[in-house]
């Protein structure tokens, strides 16, 4: 498994990045929140606490690997939390995390459920 990732980053899409480790490029989902944070460093060096998971049908013998980071484990600790509400999935939660990790953790303390619909997914 693949807890961690270090490397150069070359593009920020729209929900991934492309990340340069010697002579490799890693493709990584991130949420928005992350995304925001990053979108403004292309050529720097930068450590993603990761997840890894397998997407597709296995039913159709088509799993593809995939990489999801973030910049802080705790927020990467929350989302594998995230993940085992019900009726939230990987992609779903990714979604969701449009919000700071830290905003939305508050709103499930507080019970805002208000502010928790109005995420997206």
């Amino acid at each position: 498994m693949i807890c961690s990732i270090t490397g150069r980053l070359n593009q920020v899409l729209e929900d991934r990045v492309r990340l340069e480790v010697g002579s490799l490029e890693y493709e990584l989902l991130v949420p928005e929140f992350v995304r925001r944070q990053i979108q403004d460093r292309p050529g720097e060096t930068i450590r993603f606490h990761t997840s890894h998971y397998l997407e597709g049908n296995a039913m159709q013998g088509r799993l593809v690997p995939r990489l999801i980071g973030f910049l802080d484990a705790t927020e990467l600790e929350f989302f594998e939390l995230f993940c085992t509400v019900d009726k939230i999935g990987v992609r779903k939660a990714m979604r969701a995390l449009a919000r700071p990790v830290s905003d939305i953790a508050d709103a499930i303390r507080r019970g805002d459920k208000r502010f928790l619909a109005d995420l997206p997914g």
